[in-house]
C-alpha cells in the first residue's frame, strides 16, 4: 500500500503553506483529483498520495501556479513577508534604540519645548528625591552653603 499524508504532513513534504494547499484543493477540482492525488479515509479527512504530494511539488515550482495563485494567497505571501521580516525589524529597532534614546536626551536638554522641559525637571528632581533620600542616613544633617539651618 501506498503512503498516504495528511494536509499538514503535506505540507512540511513540499514547503507549501496548509492554507495554500487547501485553496488549491477547493479552487481547482479538475487538477488535483480524487482518488488519484487524494482520498478520503473513513472520517472523510482528506490525505495526499505520493502522485498528490509530486502534484504539489511540480504546481510551487511551476512559475504559472505562481503567477495563477497571486492573488488567492495574499494572505499566505503576506504572512511569509511578516514573518521573514519581522525578526529584522525587532532587530533593527534594538540597535537603533540606544542612539535615538541618547539623540532625544540631548535633544530635550538642548533644545525642549515647553512640555519637554517640564518632564526634565520633574524627572530630575525625582532622581535627586530618590538619591537624596535613599543615601542620607537617618541621624545626618546636611549643611547649606551659608552656613544656615536647613528648613522644608
Amino acid at each position: 500500500m501506498q503512503s498516504l499524508y495528511t494536509t499538514p504532513e503535506a505540507a512540511k513534504l513540499t514547503g507549501i503553506p496548509e492554507s495554500t494547499i487547501r485553496t488549491w484543493l477547493t479552487r481547482y477540482p479538475d487538477v488535483f483529483q480524487f482518488d488519484i492525488h487524494v482520498v478520503n479515509d473513513e472520517h472523510k479527512q482528506k490525505l495526499w498520495t505520493e502522485a498528490g504530494i509530486e502534484l504539489l511539488q511540480s504546481r510551487r515550482a511551476s512559475k504559472n501556479a505562481t503567477d495563477d495563485d497571486a492573488n488567492l494567497d495574499a494572505p499566505d505571501l503576506l504572512e511569509s513577508l511578516l514573518d521573514e521580516d519581522a525578526q529584522r525589524l525587532a532587530n533593527e529597532y534594538w540597535r537603533q534604540l540606544p542612539g535615538r534614546t541618547l539623540q532625544r536626551i540631548k535633544q530635550m536638554r538642548d533644545n525642549p519645548t515647553p512640555e519637554q522641559r517640564q518632564i526634565v525637571q520633574t524627572s530630575v528632581r525625582a532622581a535627586i528625591n530618590a538619591g537624596t533620600e535613599h543615601l542620607l542616613l537617618p541621624t545626618y544633617q546636611p549643611m547649606l552653603l551659608d552656613g544656615g539651618d536647613e528648613t522644608d
